[in-house]
């Protein structure tokens, strides 16, 4: 007994430093610049009637701050918040109705698995924000502040101990808006977004 207590002794002092490290590998501060690929629906409601906006994708570009906390041998939570570099389609319904997403950023929180030493797993819920600026028809046309939320999975690949790649699959949904027009219109949009990114870790 006391043998196998010595050897489990020496198994763990080498095994849990070099399990801690695969979260550790993860952690600190990073900076990272995304290619997204976009596409939204848009449902948007006045008195003059309803106008769907369906399947319309775009692409633009985002950075990200990123701050990792590694937490036990593989748990590793993010903080962190992103803005995109570009507008972003809402969709469109011939010469009725067209929408564009600007000025969109987020916070967020990914907490992670780190699978070994170069991968890592992460979920991502955000709180989403944009400005909306809708054409076409007098009766669609205005812009408004829009929020919501986001939620979405993601990999990370690190190609040496700075250097990383990074996939990333979002779905966001924004809370009804009001959009001042000549008639006051209702707004709904929802948006899927995957990106591709590398980044920096310090």
């Amino acid at each position: 007994m006391k043998k196998l207590l010595i050897a489990s002794a020496i198994v763990a002092t080498f095994v849990t430093p070099q399990a801690f490290a695969q979260a550790k590998n993860f952690e600190g501060f990073s900076v990272g610049l995304n290619i997204n690929a976009n596409s939204s629906d848009t449902d948007i409601t006045n008195a003059g009637g309803f106008v769907k906006a369906t399947g319309q994708t775009s692409t633009n570009a985002s950075v990200q701050a990123q701050y990792n906390l590694a937490l036990g041998s593989s748990f590793v939570l993010g903080l962190g918040g992103a803005f995109e570099m570009g507008d972003a389609d809402l969709g469109s319904s011939g010469t009725t109705f067209s929408g564009k997403r600007k000025s969109a950023y987020s916070v967020y929180i990914a907490p992670g698995i780190a699978l070994d030493d170069s991968w890592l797993i992460y979920g991502k819920v955000a709180s989403i924000a944009a400005k909306f600026e809708t054409t076409g028809a007098a009766i669609f046309t205005g812009k408004t502040d829009a929020t919501g939320i986001g939620y979405g999975i993601g990999f990370q690949k690190l190609l040496n101990k700075n250097v990383y790649l990074q996939a990333e699959f979002m779905q966001n949904k924004y809370n009804d808006q009001t959009i001042v027009t000549t008639l006051t219109t209702q707004a709904k949009a929802e948006a899927r977004a995957f990106s591709f990114g590398v980044g920096y870790k310090f």
